[in-house]
């Protein structure tokens, strides 16, 4: 460093130095870092290999947390469709009670009483030739 800048960078502090002696609320507002002292810094080699541990167990259970997560979705899309096709076979199921109940004939259906209260049933005969 040559004398001129020597000069130049002395005069600078000493003008700094000047200004916070006029002016002392400027330290004021500059937050200083405390420096720990040795005792309180003890036992943070233990404390950070502990985060450190706990990190890596909160990384495999969210990995778990997720693959559960995905089996449940698979199970769920499984069902969805499983009961799509329950819902279809139980339409299946009432078109084909409905036909059967629905076939008037004009007399009352197989085991209904008829119009005298007496029990009507379906009366079937054979011929035999012989």
């Amino acid at each position: 460093m040559d004398r001129v800048t020597a000069l130049v960078a002395i005069a600078h502090l000493k003008l700094r130095l000047e200004l916070l002696e006029r002016h002392p609320e400027i330290l004021e507002e500059i937050d200083m870092i405390a420096i720990k002292r040795p005792i309180e810094l003890a036992g943070m080699r233990a404390r950070l290999a502990r985060a450190q541990r706990q990190e890596a167990d909160l990384a495999v259970t969210g990995q778990r947390y997720d693959a559960v997560q995905d089996a449940i979705d698979e199970q769920h899309a499984a069902l969805k469709s499983h009961v799509g096709s329950l819902e279809d076979n139980r339409a299946q199921l009432d078109q084909i009670l409905g036909r059967m109940v629905a076939g008037d004939n004009g007399g009352p259906n197989d085991g209904d009483a008829g119009s005298s209260g007496s029990e009507v049933g379906q009366v079937i005969t054979s011929k035999v030739d012989g």
